[in-house]
């Protein structure tokens, strides 16, 4: 009789539906944890909110996760019950706007981002592919509010940065955050000959600050934490 050993998928599901009796090393076996009915309901309850009709519950979630329609069949069929594994529950927590402990009954807290939690299946979807394109765009870079109207119009007072945290140094003309004394700021540097390094705010309401050298910079305790990418924000062409 010729033996095998499990598929990493095999052994998945076999962790997700059955309890571990094993015995503790002080011979007291550990209580079961019985997360199943209470794991799909809330899969079921956000899938609901997020306007997904049964029929195509499956395709969504797998689309979602990444994972086989068979697989996925086993989160929600109480007669073959499984569940996700760690990498697929992250996805769906990401993707229907909830955090992995209310899905596992660990807090009574869905968490995740409450804008999320009201969003609609059009809206999770098109939320998704932005941050995709994003992520493909600026992988290297993190994000960060702009504070303040020291840039406007290019960037606004809110928008998200994408800041590059490799450049902690002034390397070439560019856009940059910048810290001083506690406060963060963000500004355009240019290199001007004759007069040196010029912080350039693109608000014209606010002057421009040269400095000689690099030198002056580092005595003015400026510490530069990034070069910015990008800004994402929202621009009103038109009020209704």
């Amino acid at each position: 009789m010729i033996s095998r050993h499990p598929t990493e998928q095999e052994g998945n599901d076999q962790v997700a539906t059955l309890s571990d009796n094993g015995a503790t090393p002080d011979g007291d076996a550990p209580p079961a944890l019985d997360l199943l009915p209470g794991v799909r309901a809330r899969l079921n309850e956000r899938l609901d909110h997020a306007g997904i009709p049964h029929g195509g519950r499956l395709t969504y979630v797998a689309a979602l996760t990444y994972r086989a329609v068979q697989t996925v069949s086993r989160w929600f069929e109480p007669e073959r019950p499984g569940l996700p594994d760690v990498e697929s529950l992250a996805r769906l927590c990401d993707g229907l706007g909830c955090s992995s402990d209310w899905v596992l009954g660990l807090t009574p807290a869905m968490g995740g981002n409450p804008a999320l939690q009201h969003a609609s299946a059009t809206e999770l979807q098109w939320v998704g592919e932005v941050l995709e394109r994003l992520r493909r765009m600026h992988r290297d870079s993190e994000p960060m509010p702009m504070v303040g109207d020291e840039m406007a119009p290019s960037i606004h007072d809110g928008d998200m940065l994408f800041v590059d945290r490799r450049y902690d140094r002034l390397g070439g003309n560019g856009v940059y955050a910048l810290e001083i004394n506690g406060r963060v700021l963000v500004r355009r540097v240019e290199n001007r000959m004759g007069t040196g390094i010029v912080f350039k705010c693109d608000n014209p309401a606010y002057d421009d600050y040269p400095v000689a050298d690099v030198d002056a910079v580092k005595r003015m305790g400026l510490r530069v934490l990034g070069k910015v990418h990008a800004a994402v924000g929202v621009t009103v062409f038109w009020n209704s």
